[in-house]
């Protein structure tokens, strides 16, 4: 296996990881709210974990240098769009609950977690090493 292709790999499953983490995290919110008698809780998980990979995929593509300007644009975009992917999908599997309430509820969580994730002072998207501000150059 050639190191191009090893660290490929690596990288797509840090990225898997960290959607599994974001699942991890909304998943038990979600069913707290409640599902209605045709949703499946174990569908509900695979597809957040599906679409929270699909776009944590996408954003860590499009990861800008912690440093520019653009990166706390980024960061809210990231948010946002991690919220409306998993509310797609939990209004999909029947969620019950004031629909404002259950998005809120999805962008606090992530918000915290991409907080959290700022706080251990990472400045590499989700899937790349984690590098602290000091060594970062």
């Amino acid at each position: 296996m050639s190191y191009n292709h090893r660290a490929h790999l690596d990288r797509d499953n840090r990225l898997e990881n960290y959607a599994a983490q974001l699942t991890r995290a909304i998943y038990p919110l979600t069913l707290l709210h409640g599902l209605k008698d045709s949703g499946s809780w174990i569908k509900l998980e695979l597809e957040l974990w599906k679409a929270l990979t699909t776009t944590v995929q996408k954003w860590a593509r499009e990861h800008p240098s912690a440093a520019s300007a653009a990166f706390n644009t980024w960061r809210e975009g990231l948010l946002v769009e991690l919220t409306e992917t998993a509310f797609s999908v939990a209004v999909r599997n029947g969620v019950q609950g004031p629909c404002l309430e259950v998005e809120l509820d999805f962008y606090r969580v992530f918000r915290l977690m991409i907080r959290r994730r700022g706080e251990r002072r990472d400045v590499s998207p989700p899937g790349r090493p984690l590098r602290s501000v000091q060594n970062a150059d």
